[in-house]
């Protein structure tokens, strides 16, 4: 398995089309990080970018799950396999109960 960046570019201006792709578009991304296929999702509605990390075993495999989103007809994508990718993962403190 390898760890891939996906770099998406949306369509810009948004149109009541493609906004009405995002809730199912969410709901999918929200799926594949439980599963833990994602382990990123990062956008800037200001460029028009979208960033997914994903775990695949292949390229091939990342354009198949790519090509399930409900948006992929509306963007242009380039597919990266990463060397490494550092993170500080984000936790709840733990509480002292003393």
């Amino acid at each position: 398995m390898y760890e891939y960046l996906v770099d998406i570019d949306l369509p810009i201006p948004f149109d009541e089309e493609f906004l009405s792709k995002v809730p199912s578009q969410r709901a999918l991304v929200n799926k594949l990080m439980k599963e833990g296929t994602i382990t990123s999702y990062a956008l800037s509605i200001e460029s028009g970018k979208l960033w997914v990390s994903m775990i695949a075993e292949s390229e091939e495999k990342v354009k198949e799950l790519i090509g399930i989103f409900p948006i992929f007809d509306r963007i242009f994508f380039t597919i990266n396999r990463l060397t490494f990718q550092n993170s500080i993962n984000f936790r709840i403190p733990q509480f002292s109960l003393n």
